[in-house]
């Protein structure tokens, strides 16, 4: 009998403190209420949750229209369901699917230097190969044709054929049957907007590995970083190598690497030449045409009625790499950013109090492999451009110690809500600038701002790992990860309030 009255007892207490709970929150202001919900939901502990449930293996670094993609698909859509979020991608369904053909690579895939050894004795050139570890010296190439290679590798310089600009790399040379070595980029320098513009096409990746097929290299060593950002051609065989790869193809010619790259920087003119050296490049690699890109696209639906039809687009990329070959996790390129709008999702939908304006969700597919994702958005939206107040897209949240932001020029009110948010509520070092987006693309924010959307691009300064191995949830900062998280936040809530 004690127990029975025991467990009434407790049962009362817990029915009156409940009572009292809903009547607090029913007397708090409405900045009560969104704090409450900010300081019950985001925090850094599930949010680094987020991070590492991305990050893990199962999803295979999370290739734009891989199965692994798929798989991040589902999780995070999972989380809108969970919360209630509205389907926003029409039909009353949270994906938005486009065509997006998926170039995966297999193990197996290799990458070595061959080094001529020549000997008065010796009638015919000897061969000796040089391994270099993944990663510190080479990546595979994400769009590569599935070949084996053995070729003399050729200095082509930026692989830039522009007669309208008086430059060719290729000019003097002859790379048919053989291997380029090339850099990211171009020679150009100038920050002048017609300079820039000059230049664009020549700066895409696509257009150099195109350029280096109509000379007729039958490979490629990319001097950048990996990317499935390219143009397949089933016959092109490339990978990406690091500076180790790169000193070891200028040793032994009389040039050096930094000597002639500055020296193509300030004359504006090739430095192109044969290395005497071959390179071995083996990529195991498997196309599947038919594959497809998912944007997930999930709402809250504004509190004012005159208000609830304008509109804040929290937006960020969720794929990566894939396995190149080796699984590489973009736990903060860009997992830091999903879950940093995961948080805010579950905050806001939980909230005693919903902004005036809606909120869309819009977790992004492609923004590796081309922009694929946005851009797909853009042409066929889900709510007319004209209702879109502002795009708050995400990049690299997870490191670091301070925040910065670029908006478009065409939305430079949004810097006062970026530094109000921050000055009043989270205290974070920020940088905000003015970007005109005129160089080749980078985030998802230049498509929005080159479609004439009014964007912010957020991030964290200081990233220490891009696109490589290391940028895993170890290097990642949970502390960094809530600040971010609330700066979105309230700067979501101060615009969508206004």
């Amino acid at each position: 009998m004690k127990r029975f009255f025991f467990t009434i007892c407790c049962l009362c207490c817990m029915f009156a403190d409940i009572q009292a709970q809903t009547r607090m929150r029913q007397t708090l202001s409405d900045e009560e209420k969104y704090l409450d919900a900010m300081h019950r939901h985001i925090t850094s502990d599930k949010l680094y949750g987020y991070v590492c449930q991305l990050s893990d293996t199962v999803l295979r670094g999370r290739l734009a229209g891989s199965e692994g993609m798929a798989r991040a698909v589902e999780i995070v859509k999972g989380y809108y369901e969970q919360w209630r979020l509205l389907p926003a991608a029409g039909n009353g369904e949270y994906i938005q699917t486009y065509p997006h053909p998926c170039v995966e690579i297999g193990e197996g895939s290799t990458m070595e230097i061959l080094f001529p050894m020549n000997g008065s004795k010796r009638k015919e050139t000897v061969w000796i190969n040089k391994q270099y570890p993944w990663a510190d010296g080479w990546f595979a190439g994400n769009l590569s044709g599935n070949g084996d290679i053995t070729a003399d590798v050729v200095y082509a310089g930026f692989g830039v054929t522009a007669p309208e600009l008086g430059y060719d790399d290729y000019a003097g040379i002859d790379v048919r049957g053989k291997i380029v070595l090339i850099e990211g980029e171009t020679p150009n320098r100038s920050q002048s907007p017609d300079s820039i513009a000059l230049w664009y096409e020549h700066t895409l990746h696509q257009n150099k590995l195109a350029n280096a097929v109509r000379h007729g290299a039958i490979g490629m060593l990319y001097y950048w970083v990996p990317g499935p950002n390219a143009l397949y051609n089933p016959d092109f065989v490339y990978c990406h190598v690091a500076r180790p790869v790169v000193e070891d193809l200028f040793a032994g010619t009389g040039k050096t690497y930094r000597e002639t790259v500055d020296k193509i920087y300030e004359t504006l003119k090739p430095a192109s030449f044969e290395t005497g050296k071959k390179a071995h490049i083996k990529m195991v690699s498997t196309c599947n045409p038919d594959a497809t890109g998912k944007n997930i696209l999930g709402e809250i639906k504004g509190s004012d009625p005159a208000l609830a039809d304008e509109y804040v687009i929290i937006s960020a990329h969720l794929d990566h790499l894939g396995m190149i070959p080796y699984h590489i996790a973009g736990a903060n390129d860009n997992n830091a950013s999903t879950a940093t709008l995961l948080g805010v999702a579950e905050a806001l939908s939980k909230s005693a109090v919903k902004p005036k304006r809606s909120i869309l969700f819009l977790t992004l597919d492609g923004e590796e492999a081309g922009l694929t994702g946005s851009t797909f958005y853009t042409l066929h939206p889900a709510i007319p451009k004209e209702k879109i107040k502002a795009v708050i897209n995400l990049e690299m949240l997870g490191t670091g110690e301070s925040l910065t932001a670029a908006v478009s020029e065409n939305a430079l009110s949004l810097q006062h809500f970026l530094e109000e948010a921050n000055t009043k509520y989270v205290h974070r070092r920020l940088t905000v600038r003015s970007s005109p987006y005129l160089t080749r693309p980078r985030t998802d924010g230049a498509v929005f701002a080159k479609a004439g959307y009014p964007v912010a691009d957020l991030r964290a300064r200081e990233s220490r790992y891009y696109h490589h191995p290391l940028d895993n949830p170890d290097t990642i900062n949970p502390e960094m990860l809530q600040s971010a998280s609330q700066w979105l936040y309230w700067t979501a809530l101060l615009i969508a309030n206004q």
